[in-house]
């Protein structure tokens, strides 16, 4: 068993050197610079919510953008954050161009990204080098296929190096790329890539998945068919790994690579140009599209990593992910700032989720990202000791409010030198909004702070700023910021407070999934941090139920249960009270059943606004969104529960 830390579960993680990151150097450029005296991470915040078009400015400088047309301003429309304003404009710079300058200047030889299928097999390295000589392949045969600036191109594909090459390939033509993950269905597929018209779609036919292989291929043959309808422009379809099948258009990754090289060109593009479309989740109607601005995203991606997880030059960077999912971008920026990053494919849990941790030993990983439930299902498998994990500096958590039991249970049996960060973003931006950063204390599960140049607020619903009560409301962004629940003020959709002791935040859950019983609001993962302390439940989730026919809402707790064991009447009581006495009264369910599974997206968040829908009798759309949409139809059986004014037996 390694060291554990010296320092209680219950206190706080400081780093032993915050002079020495590359954050504590932004501070004190800043004060070089324009002559101030900001000590800490606070008053550095406000400066840079304060001095908006400074800190932009001093941020492009220090991320060390790359272009070949300076910009004319920081931002053009800045005194109203809606409209949009211009950032940066009149430059002309090329994502892709910037993802690769500094580790080709850096260390060319080096190895630049290395990836693996399940279980660590079939591991592939490519240097700086070689990866720029297969962007220029790539983006030869793109050309040689006539995509050209503003195309889509599409992937239905794993995290692969071939997905990677894809996303930079594109990039460095100008085109814009998108992805989903290969257990997206045949609808979700169409849903997403009928509204952006790709000119070439990626796929894979066969997958690795849970030590099974996976044939893809009638599902693909399906989406494609109807994509061919609805998107007259799809010219190629090409399938990267299994086999491809007789269709117009269709061929295999090597013959779509069969050209002649054209020398790599990075076409210069405004700083808002698009690089790559993300989705929302389709729940409430077809899935949006959600565009990205190259440089725009970059930049804040760039802003995450090097001063919020003091990512650096000689870091290796492992997240796992889909490339569904906005953690996927945020792994492949890690490259313009020349980090190595590290892709797997395949499920986490096998052949246990123990390998995991051999992962980030084998391959000297420095930073690594992972979500409350891996490091959940960790906790009830990992053997008796650890690896050393002498590289590990940090860990990051993100997808779902991190369980106290977890945290605890994470500085209890990891080296004391490695920070456990929970942080919260989003796919609207690509990027952060609070987490932790290395120069301010890390209290357990709490999110730590705000990042840099982000104005964050908790607001009621009545749109009153609330955070200074240690009350829950709504997670905002008023500088800079857009959008429409509050107008002209970004509301992300969280559920959060502010400990007034410690200064960080608590995710209570998300905003649509806040249960209001009796009027009283309160988030699910105040019932999940609870219900986790019960080994002998595996995973829970809870909705409100309020029907037409209802005269208040009532909380519905559903539990899955670990192994054979069956909910009985006398874990229902326990349960209720130990969230009474961690809680109050008021946050115990109106009644709690057991269930075979809990639907999950493929990015690891519990879909409560489905499971809500149809206990309420709302029409729902499934779509793509859950990874286990056939369990959704147990919950069916709970729409006709007695009306609320009946007294429920517990």
């Amino acid at each position: 068993m390694p060291e554990s830390s010296a320092v209680a579960p219950k206190g706080p993680w400081m780093h032993p050197s915050p002079h020495l990151t590359r954050l504590d150097a932004f501070r004190r450029s800043i004060n070089r610079k324009y002559g101030l005296n900001l000590t800490n991470y606070t008053q550095l915040h406000k400066w840079s919510v304060d001095e908006i078009e400074s800190f932009c400015r001093e941020i492009w400088t220090f991320c060390g953008m790359v272009y070949t047309k300076p910009p004319t301003a920081i931002a053009v429309g800045i005194e109203s954050m809606w409209p949009r304003p211009r950032w940066f404009p009149d430059a002309r710079l090329n994502y892709t161009e910037n993802v690769l300058i500094k580790g080709l200047a850096a260390h060319p030889d080096a190895v630049a990204v290395s990836a693996c299928r399940e279980a660590g097999t079939r591991w592939r390295h490519l240097t700086w080098m070689e990866l720029r000589r297969q962007v220029t392949l790539y983006s030869s045969a793109l050309r040689q296929a006539g995509v050209k600036q503003g195309d889509r191109v599409a992937t239905v594909a794993t995290n692969s190096i071939e997905s990677l090459l894809v996303l930079l390939a594109a990039g460095a033509v100008g085109a814009i790329f998108s992805s989903t993950a290969p257990d997206m269905g045949a609808k979700g597929i169409i849903e997403r890539y009928s509204q952006i018209q790709p000119k070439v779609l990626f796929l894979e036919s066969t997958i690795l998945y849970g030590g099974k292989t996976q044939d893809q291929q009638e599902k693909l043959k399906m989406a494609v068919g109807e994509l061919k309808k609805r998107v007259k422009q799809l010219e190629r379809v090409v399938v990267m790994t299994g086999p491809a099948w007789d269709d117009t258009g269709v061929i295999h990754l090597n013959d779509f690579l069969n050209v002649d090289l054209l020398p790599l060109e990075f076409t210069q593009l405004p700083f808002d140009h698009p690089i790559y479309i993300l989705y929302s989740s389709g729940t409430t109607g077809p899935p949006k599209c959600i565009c990205h601005a190259g440089g725009a995203a970059l930049l804040q991606q760039k802003k995450d990593l090097i001063l919020g997880a003091d990512l650096g030059e000689d870091s290796t960077y492992y997240q796992y992910t889909t490339i569904g999912w906005m953690m996927w971008n945020m792994l492949v920026a890690a490259l313009s700032i020349g980090s190595r990053i590290v892709l797997y494919d395949g499920s986490p849990l096998h052949p246990s989720p123990a390998f995991q941790v051999q992962l980030l030993e084998q391959q000297g990983v420095t930073h690594w990202g992972t979500s409350p439930k891996f490091l959940t299902a960790l906790r009830h498998s990992l053997p008796d000791a650890l690896p050393q994990l002498q590289s590990l500096q940090l860990a990051v958590v993100s997808g779902s409010p991190l369980p106290t039991e977890t945290s605890d249970w994470f500085y209890s049996v990891f080296p004391k030198q490695v920070a456990l960060q929970s942080s919260s973003g989003g796919t609207d931006l690509a990027a952060g909004i609070v987490g932790g950063n290395p120069i301010v204390p890390l209290h357990g599960p709490q999110l730590a702070a705000p990042t840099l140049g982000m104005q964050v607020e908790i607001w009621d619903q009545d749109g009153r700023n609330i955070e200074d009560s240690g009350q829950k409301g709504d997670l905002v962004i008023t500088k800079p910021a857009y959008f429409d629940v509050f107008p002209g003020i970004w509301c992300h959709g969280d559920f959060i407070s502010k400990d007034l002791k410690t200064q960080s935040y608590v995710i209570h859950g998300r905003s649509d999934g806040v249960l209001n019983p009796g009027g009283v609001r309160f988030g699910t993962a105040d019932l999940y941090n609870v219900v986790h302390k019960f080994p002998q439940v595996e995973d829970c989730i809870a909705v409100g139920q309020r029907r037409p026919e209802d005269n208040d809402e009532r909380v519905l707790l559903f539990l899955k249960m670990s192994g054979n064991t069956r909910l009985e009447d006398s874990l229902r009581i326990d349960i209720a009270k130990a969230i009474r006495e961690d809680l109050s009264g008021r946050h115990v369910p109106a009644l709690m059943f057991q269930v075979r599974d809990i639907p999950y997206t493929s990015n690891g968040k519990k879909i409560e606004n489905l499971v809500r829908a149809i206990v309420c009798g709302e029409k729902v759309r499934v779509g793509g969104t859950a990874i286990n949409p056939e369990c959704l139809e147990e919950y069916e059986h709970y729409l006709h529960l007695p009306l609320v004014e009946e007294k429920a037996k517990l």
